[in-house]
């Protein structure tokens, strides 16, 4: 969609929202004064701003709407170009052409602040270049928190609500004000706020960061003057009146918003709350252990929020991780940017393809200690004596070594939209790949659901007794989802050094939140489908897959020449 946009002010978005703790809870208002009315301020006030499509239709009323179709499960392709060319054409600091998805806003419009070019598989984020030094200028009062928010964004991208804190004194002082606050309107909160806010006092800020739960979804704990409500309310207000402060005393902010992703904003499942001073004193290392903890910590499935105690975020890794050390103890012992120029096979591949395409990546990943994929070569050498003439010095004997390469994970596609005869195909395909390679297999189906693990040997057998052992596996319908996949690799050490390979038929959109994709794992297409149908599919999967994985297009093995 072509946007036109005429006298309007270029704008810059503040994060900062105060919505009230009492009555039912309603962001919208919040939402159109954070988001929207800043997009619909005149330049010249005599006329108001107007914002059309290419056929002069009026879009003014459908911006809220319009911005807010990209903050669905899913990732909206179309509504994310809308709105990014919306925001390119009436915000100051933002580039319309970011990978990032609209959730992301306020990260992009920081990044453009401080001319940060915008992540990418070129463009890489640290903690040691990029984290630290903004850190170190925000503490000594040189740098602005924008450029802080942004690098911490551009290199974890965790999907939560932050507040920044430039000490654990200044911590201290927001939650003395918080106490006082809280007293005046103390006969008013329920006792289950009283008791999670006197915990919260109790909370030091001493570390990196302290992260809470305080909702399991969008619609928990919205009563009125519940916990999550109230925190946030006078995190809020704190930030407001700390920049007032500041404003009239002529002195340095030491606290602010860190606006991670929009959704979380108005309505967050999570808080981060981020000392300053302890990133500024802290190792590269140190800074990335926790916020990859923070964001291990949030793509965990199992979030337990009580109404009688604080909910950490991060306890159930942090204490994942002390049995593991305390294990340890007792036991010794990226592609490029070529994605875009990606061109897709007219005809669907047939073996040979697929199998020169699964070689080439095994023989990128490399060599490995011990697996399945057992590689045998043998060399002739004057070092060993012939096995046939041993007597004889001018005949070479033989040397064979042994070598592993990666083990081969399938997972297959077994939803609703694949049929037996797709799903048939897909397994004769695989078993021919097998016994070529021959190597054995580990497996799973997958649907909404993924099915136990299995390993199929395939050395040594027919192509009818393959097929057979794999008749007797059960596998699993419903619906498509493929994040559970991501997770269940990245949890596993093992698993996350196998080539795992999807074969799907695409027919399903990622969420518009940044997840952790696998780096070893890779797509290829059912067999017995529309090839058209199968591309276009992919292509939409390509296209929405940006925000996580840039160069998805070459993990699509067979589906791109």
């Amino acid at each position: 969609m072509t946007i036109n946009v005429t006298n309007q002010k270029p704008a810059v978005l503040d994060a900062l929202h105060t919505i009230a703790c009492i009555g039912d809870y309603d962001p919208a208002p919040a939402i159109q004064q954070v988001l929207v009315d800043p997009l619909l301020q005149p330049l010249n006030p005599n006329a108001p701003a107007s914002i059309t499509d290419a056929q002069g239709a009026d879009l003014t009323g459908n911006i809220s709407d319009l911005i807010m179709s990209c903050f669905g499960d899913t990732l909206n392709v179309g509504s994310e170009q809308t709105v990014k060319e919306l925001l390119g054409q009436t915000l100051i600091n933002f580039d319309q052409g970011t990978p990032l998805p609209v959730a992301e806003l306020f990260a992009v419009q920081a990044g453009q602040q401080n001319k940060m070019p915008a992540p990418s598989p070129r463009v890489l984020y640290t903690a040691q270049a990029d984290v630290l030094p903004a850190a170190k200028a925000l503490l000594a009062g040189t740098g602005d928190e924008s450029a802080f928010f942004a690098s911490i964004a551009y290199t974890f991208h965790p999907d939560t609500l932050g507040f920044w804190f430039q000490s654990s004194a200044a911590f201290d002082d927001f939650k003395v004000w918080l106490s006082q606050q809280t007293q005046t309107m103390a006969s008013a909160l329920p006792p289950a706020t009283t008791k999670l806010l006197n915990d919260f006092s109790a909370l030091s800020l001493k570390g990196l960061t302290e992260s809470l739960l305080v909702r399991k979804d969008d619609s928990d704990a919205n009563d009125e003057h519940s916990f999550a409500r109230v925190l946030v309310h006078m995190l809020m207000n704190y930030v407001e009146r700390q920049r007032a402060q500041t404003s009239q005393q002529n002195t340095a902010l030491d606290t602010g918003v860190l606006p991670f992703t929009v959704g979380e904003l108005f309505c967050p499942r999570s808080l981060v709350l981020v000392n300053v001073e302890a990133h500024a004193r802290a190792t590269a290392a140190k800074i990335t252990g926790e916020w990859n903890l923070v964001n291990q910590s949030l793509a965990s499935p199992v979030k337990v929020v009580s109404n009688t105690s604080l909910s950490k975020l991060t306890s159930l890794p942090r204490a994942a991780a002390r049995a593991a050390a305390l294990g340890a103890k007792q036991q010794p012992g990226q592609p490029g940017s070529r994605s875009a120029q990606v061109a897709f096979r007219k005809q669907p591949p047939s073996k040979l393809d697929l199998l020169k395409d699964i070689t080439r990546v095994l023989r990128r990943m490399g060599k490995v200690n011990k697996s399945q994929n057992i590689f045998r070569t043998t060399q002739a050498t004057f070092l060993k004596a012939n096995r046939r003439d041993p007597d004889d010095c001018n005949k070479p004997g033989r040397i064979t070594s042994v070598q592993y390469m990666p083990d081969l994970h399938i997972y297959i596609d077994t939803s609703g939209s694949i049929s037996e005869e797709n799903y048939q195909e897909a397994v004769m395909m695989l078993i021919r790949i097998a016994k070529k390679l021959n190597i054995n297999l580990y497996f799973n189906s997958f649907s909404h659901f993924l099915s136990q693990e299995v390993m199929l040997r395939t050395e040594n057998k027919s192509t009818a007794q393959i097929w057979k052992e794999f008749r007797r596996i059960p596998k699993v319908s419903g619906g498509t989802e493929y994040t559970q996949i991501w997770r269940y690799i990245n949890a596993s050490r093992v698993r996350q050094r196998r080539l795992s390979l999807m074969v799907t038929d695409f027919d399903w959109l990622p969420p518009s939140t940044r997840q952790d994709h696998p780096k070893n794992l890779y797509y290829a297409p059912c067999s017995a489908m529309d090839w058209s149908f199968m591309v276009d599919l992919a292509k939409r999967y390509a296209d929405s897959m940006q925000h996580i994985d840039p160069s998805i297009r070459q993990r699509l093995l067979g589906m791109v020449v």
